[in-house]
């Protein structure tokens, strides 16, 4: 990887070289999924796989531990400049470069791949510490920026089956499930939180009292099937396990949850009322993955304003910190430290006005919030970061695709892949995130890149 900086005054360039890793993410792109997977997007959808699974570029001003299992960057890393193949940046914004079509070269008889990229004095000002090839989709500022502006052509997820297996459908699970997008009837709904490769199963919790949970295991066909079943229409029930009683009853009016892949456990809140008023409060039961550990904490409303506690994605928690929102525009999120309620802080808004949608997915201390509406008008993905206590936008307007206000299953200790879901009744299936790390390349010293200078990074990819 090149690094050419010019200075416009002088004409003077400094060059930097250096040598990347390259992670695990193309495996696991390419890994079966039982026959969730779909062949034939693997072989028509994916192609040209070096434009596509390759075809963005990412610049952090930190670096990033360079191991095979690292497909995401640290909250900490702050995106300064990114770009995407055989696009130019005729936005406003000022993160994304132009792709360098006349220099950049694909090679099949030597085996290469040459991705160039361009930035003006305007672009990616900042420091830079690491470089990263990513997907395509990933190149459009996908990690947020100050000035990024909304494009509906590049979903920060990539559809990899037919989404024919069904996991919260009623009439094809065999119980009464939800997916977060309706509520939940006590003693009965099942609710999904995560889908396990491993054992094959995909994990329900039901709330059968105020001091009762449920944790319920039905097949998830990723890796057998029998003959005498029906993948399609059933999900055979495989075991319940009845958790000890609660230290401390939930109140059974207003249910939320989700599961943080941060520590692998499932979070459930409950609440008496829609809102959480100044000094009211709410509970929280923390559930261990496997030791199915129950934890209970209170988090009182140490705000001056009232927080939203109602809808079954009204909360979320993520590494350690509890993400609420105020109950008027422009919505502001309050961020919890879970445990220590008196540490709170309002998120900043960096270039959006309002923060709309729902808590979505959690990774390394980013929480991603979308929006639907009947029509792509009202798509909105914003992205919370932990670190530095910012909202920011992308340029990818959403997650998924279509209408619908969609529900994220995360497979367990499998970071790219998600099950997606909508309405307690259809499903889109398994997706994986294209804003992955597919190299990381950081730099034996960072350089900065002013506005008296332009850049020119070239990526070499060598086929061995």
């Amino acid at each position: 990887m090149k690094i050419e900086l010019t200075d416009i005054h002088s004409g003077e360039c400094e060059t930097v070289l250096e040598t990347n890793m390259v992670t695990d993410a193309l495996a696991e792109i390419f890994r079966p999924l039982g026959h969730a997977k779909s062949t034939s997007k693997l072989l028509s959808s994916y192609p040209p796989y070096y434009q596509n699974l390759l075809g963005g570029l990412l610049l952090f001003d930190t670096a990033i531990p360079e191991e095979a299992d690292n497909f995401f960057p640290p909250a900490t890393a702050k995106l300064v400049g990114c770009g995407a193949y055989g696009d130019q940046n005729n936005t406003l914004g000022t993160a994304r470069g132009g792709y360098n079509q006349n220099e950049s070269e694909f090679n099949i008889n030597n085996r290469f791949v040459k991705y160039v990229y361009d930035f003006t004095t305007s672009q990616a000002n900042g420091t830079i510490a690491s470089v990263c090839l990513t997907h395509k989709n990933g190149g459009y500022t996908s990690y947020g920026s100050s000035d990024a502006e909304f494009t509906t052509s590049y979903p920060m997820s990539l559809t990899i089956c037919d989404g024919y297996l069904q996991y919260v459908n009623t009439a094809q699970t065999g119980a009464n499930t939800n997916d977060k997008y309706t509520s939940l009837t006590l003693g009965v709904t099942e609710n999904l939180f995560v889908i396990d490769r491993a054992t094959d199963a995909a994990y329900y919790f039901r709330i059968n009292t105020s001091t009762s949970i449920s944790i319920i295991k039905r097949k998830a066909y990723l890796k057998s099937v029998s003959l005498l079943e029906n993948p399609y229409y059933e999900k055979p029930f495989i075991e319940e396990i009845v958790l000890p009683t609660l230290p401390t009853a939930m109140a059974t009016n207003y249910f939320a949850f989700n599961f943080d892949t941060a520590n692998n456990t499932l979070y459930i809140f409950s609440s008496s009322a829609s809102k959480i008023s100044p000094n009211g409060s709410i509970l929280i039961t923390a559930i261990a993955f496997d030791t199915w550990t129950i934890t209970q904490t209170p988090l009182v409303n140490t705000t001056s304003v009232n927080l939203i506690s109602s809808g079954t994605r009204y909360g979320y928690v993520h590494q350690g910190y509890v993400y609420l929102k105020y109950e008027s525009s422009p919505y502001d999120i309050y961020k919890f430290e879970l445990g220590n309620s008196a540490n709170v802080v309002k998120l900043a808004l960096v270039g959006v006005t309002s923060m709309t949608g729902s808590p979505q997915i959690g990774i390394n201390g980013r929480v991603y919030f979308e929006n639907a509406g009947s029509n792509s008008t009202y798509y909105s993905l914003l992205i919370a970061n932990e670190s530095t206590n910012e909202i920011s936008k992308p340029e990818n307007k959403r997650i998924c695709g279509s209408s619908y206000l969609y529900s994220f299953t995360p497979v367990l200790n499998e970071p790219l892949l998600y099950f997606v879901s909508y309405g307690s009744l259809s499903t889109i299936g398994f997706v994986m995130l294209t804003n992955y790390l597919a190299t990381i390349n950081n730099l034996t010293e960072p350089v900065v890149k002013t506005a008296d200078k332009t850049m020119k990074i070239t990526y070499i990819i060598q086929e061995q």
